[in-house]
């Protein structure tokens, strides 16, 4: 699917693949010589009936439904909504009685473009906020054991065998462990996608310390030459 596709293409081949023909794309309704609306398709079903076609990337309101009935009203031909549900009862059963038709994306199509981009905001948020509120004082020394055995490992039974530990025992131990703490499931690449962060933090943390100390021992030096 290329970047940026629109709801309306999407629809588009939904309908085709059910047998529609779709007719025209985005048709202006016109009263008295002025623009009022547009539709977003017009389309034809197996049986020879027109329809005026809404798409909603999302589920669709009672607003949502009144608008595809007087559009298609206005146009003289049949409504029908494509969109991902309805977004409480009194929309579906509105839909229900004034006769609206409707195609649920999620039968044909999951996960849109802009879904992906949701999600993916919110994985690297997520990351960020564990990488940036890190705590390293309460990582104990066994904990840093498990994150470097992780972060250098390619499954969870090499991180296990690194451990020289079970992997039941291994899972455990992750689950007390609070830097890979999520409130869900994990698969290993998550796991060592976040040791790898943590161990980015933990090597910076050290040479951090190294620095100080090679300052603080030369300011010792330089205190003692002024002696």
């Amino acid at each position: 699917m290329r970047k940026g596709l629109e709801a309306e293409d999407i629809a588009v081949s939904i309908l085709e693949k059910l047998g529609y023909m779709v007719l025209e794309k985005r048709k202006p309704i016109v009263v008295g010589g002025v623009k009022i609306a547009e539709i977003d398709l017009i389309a034809r079903d197996q049986g020879g009936e027109v329809l005026a076609v809404e798409v909603k990337s999302g589920k669709a309101s009672v607003t949502d439904v009144r608008q595809v009935f007087s559009n298609a009203k206005l146009l003289k031909v049949k409504p029908l909504l494509i969109c991902k549900g309805f977004s409480d009862a009194s929309a579906a059963s509105l839909a229900s009685e004034l006769g609206v038709r409707y195609i649920l994306l999620p039968e044909y199509y999951l996960f849109t473009f802009e879904d992906f981009k949701e999600v993916s905001r919110e994985i690297v948020y997520d990351l960020l906020t564990m990488y940036l509120s890190l705590d390293l004082e309460e990582i104990s020394s066994e904990e840093e054991r498990i994150v470097e055995a992780i972060a250098s490992s390619n499954s969870f039974s090499e991180a296990s065998s690194k451990l020289n530990t079970s992997e039941e025992e291994l899972g455990k131990k992750i689950s007390n462990t609070s830097v890979f703490r999520t409130g869900g499931k994990q698969g290993f690449n998550q796991l060592k996608l976040r040791a790898l962060l943590v161990k980015n933090r933990l090597d910076s943390k050290k040479r951090i310390e190294n620095i100080e100390r090679k300052l603080d021992g030369l300011e010792k030096k330089i205190e003692s030459l002024k002696k």
